[in-house]
């Protein structure tokens, strides 16, 4: 049996979004892609199924810069819910800042596999998987 790849894309912007969406299910990067535009949903997703490895993601894609509870605010929780997770879950930042802090702090955070600006090609959602 050929296991499936999940991905989910954290962005407040819904065209980010869409396009992202777009290019995974053209190119058939994943077999399943989901969206969350509040961060704290995508938490409370994982944390709901945190015993259902089949239903929590193989790839995080997260942007840093969101209303209520933005990037920076998630992977100090997800810092704290990977701990009790079985799976392995891989973690890029995909943004559009341009501060090189936001690029130095973010390897601060031992589950950030990368760095990523926006926007996204078929190449860059390639080369994460």
């Amino acid at each position: 049996m050929e296991l499936k790849e999940t991905i989910f894309i954290i962005d407040d912007d819904p065209i980010q979004q869409r396009i992202a969406q777009i290019i995974i299910s053209k190119y058939n990067l994943f077999d399943t892609c989901f969206g969350f535009t509040e961060a704290q949903k995508a938490l409370d997703f994982m944390q709901e199924n945190i015993n259902q490895e089949e239903l929590l993601p193989d790839t995080i894609i997260l942007d840093l810069n969101m209303p209520l509870v933005d990037g920076w605010d998630f992977l100090n929780s997800f810092e704290i819910l990977v701990k009790n997770l079985r799976k392995r879950i891989k973690l890029f930042i995909v943004s559009s800042s341009v501060d090189e802090k936001d690029r130095i702090r973010s390897k601060s955070y031992p589950v950030v596999q990368g760095f990523i600006s926006k926007p996204l090609s078929a190449e860059i959602i390639r080369s994460i998987k």
